[in-house]
């Protein structure tokens, strides 16, 4: 059944990736659709696709892989904690509102965001989803299959984001030299230390 998963994760990968294109988003405005309108039907139909395949998946007959138990057990569990707290510190960086199509977008293209945890790495909510489903101690050969091939569309997808940022914003291409994608380099974390404000 791994090969139904992948494949759904495909297509599934396939449709939230042209939906995000500028053909799609010039048809949407050809039919009427403002940024906005446009930025909430794109966040409507993507939660109802992940919905939809997860569903899907987990229809699927499955198996049980492995249960970690003990102190590997509790050190699965505080990476996932890690990864929800990096995945909240994401969303507080930029105008959550403004980018599920909520509120009006200011200017003609997407923001370009270098606060927060953004400062350390590029795509801290990608990683933190990551460690959500990587460091689980229940693991089935449908969930890893699922976490993988999620996984998969993370690396890859993040890479025609920054094609499309690198067209938008002329200094996109300074903070990809100096900011890795997902893991933060030790010498950032040690001058994010160095530079915290003593009691």
């Amino acid at each position: 059944m791994m090969w139904r998963i992948w494949v759904s994760g495909c297509l599934f990968a396939f449709v939230h990736s042209l939906l995000a294109t500028q053909i799609c988003k010039g048809l949407g405005m050809r039919l009427g659709l403002d940024r906005r309108a446009y930025r909430l039907l794109y966040s409507i139909l993507a939660m109802a696709s992940t919905i939809a395949w997860l569903g899907y998946v987990h229809a699927l007959p499955d198996a049980p892989l492995y249960t970690v138990h003990g102190l590997g057990r509790w050190i699965l569990v505080a990476l996932q904690f890690a990864g929800l707290c990096l995945v909240i510190a994401s969303l507080r960086a930029f105008n959550v509102r403004a980018f599920l199509g909520l509120t009006a977008v200011e200017g003609k293209c997407d923001p370009f965001h270098e606060e927060g945890v953004y400062r350390w790495v590029r795509h801290p909510m990608y990683t933190g989803f990551m460690m959500l489903l990587l460091a689980s101690p229940v693991q089935t050969v449908n969930s890893l299959n699922l976490a993988l091939c999620v996984c998969l569309y993370f690396v890859v997808g993040s890479r025609f984001e920054e094609q499309r940022m690198l067209r938008e914003h002329a200094e996109y291409a300074d903070y990809r030299k100096r900011v890795p994608a997902f893991l933060p380099r030790w010498s950032m974390l040690v001058q994010w230390h160095e530079d915290e404000p003593s009691d």
